[in-house]
């Protein structure tokens, strides 16, 4: 008689789960692992590639922004080149340069309207404001020279 045992089916997997464990490293694991690792540096260089734009795009608003400002800053820059006194030009001058701080022409006339009437101290910051924004502004760089 060809009895078998009731513990022969566990036995048989207990076999087959030692004979299957080995051909288990058949799959190799570090092709997954380094797909993983390609996945993770995608997933890096593409939220680097996204703040990038944005960045980008938050310099272009920005710019449009400022370069707006300029725009209507040149209404007041224009008011006060035609001032009757100097008060109201000075300003004109002030307003527009609250609107576009970065004009260096505007703030060299405000400097020569300043040398003009005798504020030199007020004169000269404008004219370093101008060369600060414009190194190379040799009309600012003259003004402010004719001031020492």
């Amino acid at each position: 008689m060809n009895r078998r045992s009731p513990l022969f089916p566990y036995w048989l997997l207990a076999t087959g789960y030692w004979l299957l464990l080995p051909s288990c490293a058949l799959f190799d694991n570090s092709r997954l692992e380094q797909q993983r690792v390609e996945i993770e540096r995608l997933h890096q260089e593409s939220d680097q590639l996204r703040r990038e734009a944005d960045a980008i795009r938050d310099q272009r608003e920005k710019e449009e922004r400022d370069r707006a400002a300029c725009n209507r800053a040149f209404s007041a820059f224009s008011a006060a080149r035609t001032a009757s006194d100097d008060a109201t030009a000075i300003a004109h001058y002030r307003a527009g340069l609250d609107q576009c701080p970065g004009d260096d022409v505007a703030h060299n006339e405000l400097g020569e309207l300043y040398a003009r009437i005798d504020r030199t101290a007020e004169a000269r910051a404008e004219f370093e404001a101008a060369l600060k924004l414009n190194p190379s502004f040799a009309r600012a760089q003259k003004n402010l020279d004719a001031l020492r």
